[in-house]
């Protein structure tokens, strides 16, 4: 049977970032999934990332793998660190150059099953046969946590579907369709379903929507001092909730609740002069039911102005919501074995559960870690600590280890 010391599961940002840690380190490990494939297929064209371009940064134990060098060796322009915002095609692009660059090895294979043996794990794989690992580092991403309003539940997918179901929206042309909440997926997809010709209804529970401010263009040294800038965003409560070590600091109860709540749900600023005065908002009214009704959908709700609606499509822009339970691949042993809160992992500060040898990477640990592993910018404070961590464990369980090449920084030439 294959042997790994460490095997990642997820190619998206964090699962890229250890595997180039990790490399750095010359730690043999694997890396399993379909590179980039959250954003390559369930976020739509035409989106623009939330974050400053600098913040979408993928972590490396090199200078010069960021999005501005990217931007220079393929002569773009109009490239800007910061009041982006940066497009969804551009951020692919720079993941793809980044995993050409630094982890060309990635397998795309499926795992079917994690089951604890003696000296480490046991992973069973759809397309292959097993591996033996030492070490299991879980980067899987948001999608298997997609959550939708019970009241929307039980309705088929061509009536009723969650915003990371769609990659396009020309398909909603000439249609009626309703966007459920007030963040920003729900805002930016109402504007590109509008764009994309659609009759665009959003439906918030709130009486107003939120929205961002623009940052400045440029900072003076007293900006930074006042205002400090972190990948995660701007100011001293981001290095709190951008710093693990420092939000563990934090009572349990306040990091949860930190955790579940921080930067959201606002639009981003950029986004309000293609929305405002352009998207019907029905303000106060919470959807209680819905169902199928002729070749559409009707929407009951609470609220003082409607009390049904039909629509053609209803998409719910509800987000995410973080249970590991819902991991198919982790066996009922794992399961069992896993202490956690509010759905996450209890972890430590480099990630590691009450499995003994297995990880998680990511939003997965946010209960943990701090607000700032749900986005890319959390790959600065954790992957290299994780992979340091790995290192460490790894050489004292079985002798040397033999570095490889340290990765050298790259030169922005341009092409």
């Amino acid at each position: 049977m294959a042997m790994s010391d460490v095997l990642i599961i997820g190619a998206g940002p964090f699962g890229l970032s250890i595997s180039t840690h990790l490399r750095s380190r010359g730690i043999e490990h694997t890396i399993v999934g379909r590179p980039m494939d959250t954003w390559r297929a369930h976020m739509p064209i035409g989106m623009f990332l939330k974050s400053e371009p600098y913040g979408s940064v993928i972590s490396s134990p090199a200078p010069g793998y960021d999005i501005a060098t990217y931007s220079k060796v393929h002569g773009f322009d109009d490239y800007v660190d910061r009041v982006g915002p940066l497009s969804i095609e551009r951020f692919v692009g720079y993941a793809d150059w980044f995993t050409k660059e630094l982890v060309p090895d990635i397998k795309d294979i499926t795992v079917a099953n994690v089951t604890p043996v003696d000296g480490g794990f046991k992973v069973e794989f759809a397309e292959e046969s097993p591996m033996l690992v030492r070490q299991v580092i879980v980067a899987t991403g948001l999608l298997p946590y997609q959550r939708m309003p019970e009241e929307l539940s039980g309705l088929p997918t061509d009536l009723v579907s969650h915003s990371a179901a769609h990659h396009r929206f020309d398909l909603f042309d000439g249609k009626r369709v309703a966007v459920i909440g007030a963040g920003q997926s729900s805002l930016q997809t109402a504007a590109l379903l509008h764009e994309s010709g659609a009759d665009v209804q959003v439906i918030v529970r709130r009486d107003h929507l939120s929205w961002d401010t623009a940052l400045p263009a440029e900072i003076n040294l007293l900006d930074k001092i006042a205002r400090p800038p972190h990948y995660l965003c701007e100011g001293w409560d981001c290095v709190v909730a951008g710093s693990p070590s420092l939000f563990r600091l934090l009572p349990p109860s306040v990091r949860a609740d930190k955790a579940l709540t921080s930067f959201g749900p606002k639009g981003a600023w950029w986004l309000r002069d293609r929305f405002d005065g352009i998207v019907d908002v029905l303000f106060n009214h919470q959807a209680t039911s819905a169902e199928a009704h002729g070749s559409g959908v009707r929407l009951h709700f609470d609220g003082p102005k409607r009390t049904t609606l039909d629509f053609d499509h209803v998409i719910a822009g509800t987000g995410f919501r973080i249970d590991v339970s819902r991991l198919p691949f982790l066996s009922a042993k794992i399961q069992a074995a896993l202490t956690t809160t509010a759905g996450c992992p209890v972890v430590s500060r480099v990630g590691e559960s009450s499995v003994s040898g297995l990880y998680f990477a990511g939003a997965h640990s946010m209960i943990s870690l701090g607000p700032s592993v749900r986005f890319v910018a959390g790959t600065h404070p954790t992957s290299a600590k994780l992979a340091s961590k790995l290192t460490r464990r790894l050489r004292r369980g079985s002798g040397p280890v033999e570095p490889t090449a340290p990765l050298e920084p790259l030169a922005a030439t341009a092409v």
